[in-house]
């Protein structure tokens, strides 16, 4: 092993694995990424510290000094959970995460995500769209695969919606303070401290990202208004959110990364895990209706007034 601890318990969690030595806690985090990708995420774990948040996993060094090691046969990042969250709002937290976020002052490079999501949008359908079109050619098609065939040129008009919102929002609206890039998480949601801010989740980008994710987090797990405005009103004692930064919410909102994930995943996956992946699929195609209608209705939740869809 390329580490110092010993492992008294080891379990796995979600993607990662959870390593008890003595009193400390590690995170031990599966990667293929490059020495220098997690050394930028050493900088901005140490920066953010530094700001004052003590809650963020430091990284532990292999016996070498490196950035990267072997632990059980697997090649790691491993963090070290320090000071515990004490408390559990979570719109409070974010707002001052992403305040200390705006202010770091090294680039970033691979988790560079700002200003990128038109460009991104855009290339994960056309890559979808490849897939469709053999799909459609096939003989021998499941009554999934019709649901797929059926569906997708919905979806591509939603992406389509959402490209174009971010654009019109970028030549409308001038950003303010607040829109500045910080730091943010790849994909949000209310469970993702659960086992400590580990900065493998994080990406450098616009906060409305992870607002959004938050917010489509809660839409599909059928929570209630009443949830999400409390939250987004907590946020914004902390930080207000600005015309652009509203609207940025919305176009990513429009975008339906749900739709992209549980495609990706059935279609990746093969035997009982598939199975399980089909059922989530299913769930997206009958639910579609209610995600659009929290679309038509996300301006009731809004504290300035932002462009609506004609269509919706």
């Amino acid at each position: 092993m390329d580490y110092y601890f010993r492992i008294d318990h080891m379990e796995t969690k979600n993607d990662r694995f959870l390593v008890r030595s003595g009193n400390d806690i590690y995170i031990a985090v599966p990667t293929n990424e490059k020495e220098s990708d997690i050394q930028q995420l050493y900088y901005m774990a140490m920066y953010m510290r530094t700001q004052g948040d003590e809650t963020i996993a430091t990284l532990l060094p292999t016996k070498t000094g490196r950035f990267v090691g072997k632990l059980q046969g697997m090649q790691v990042s491993v963090w070290k959970m320090e000071k515990r969250i004490q408390t559990n709002d979570q719109a409070q937290q974010l707002a001052l995460f992403h305040q200390r976020g705006r202010t770091y002052p090294y680039d970033v490079s691979t988790r560079n995500r700002f200003g990128q999501w038109g460009e991104l949008w855009g290339q994960r359908i056309d890559q979808l769209e490849q897939f469709w079109q053999l799909q459609l050619r096939s003989s021998e098609k499941s009554e999934i695969d019709e649901q797929f065939i059926e569906t997708f040129p919905y979806y591509v008009g939603l992406v389509e919606n959402a490209i174009q919102y971010v654009v019109d929002t970028q030549l409308d609206e001038v950003p303010m303070r607040s829109d500045l890039p910080t730091i943010c998480h790849e994909q949000f949601a209310p469970g993702a401290w659960e086992m400590g801010k580990i900065p493998t989740d994080w990406v450098f980008d616009h906060a409305s990202r992870d607002v959004s994710e938050w917010i489509r987090n809660q839409w599909l797990m059928k929570q209630s208004d009443e949830t999400i405005v409390r939250f987004l009103r907590t946020y914004e004692q902390v930080q207000p959110l600005s015309r652009f930064s509203w609207r940025m919410v919305y176009a990513r909102l429009l975008f339906p990364l749900h739709y992209f994930q549980a495609i990706e995943n059935y279609y990746g996956t093969e035997g009982d895990i598939r199975q399980g992946y089909e059922q989530q699929l299913r769930q997206v195609f009958e639910e579609s209706d209610i995600y659009e209608r929290k679309l038509r209705h996300f301006h009731d939740m809004t504290t300035v007034s932002i462009p609506r869809l004609d269509w919706l």
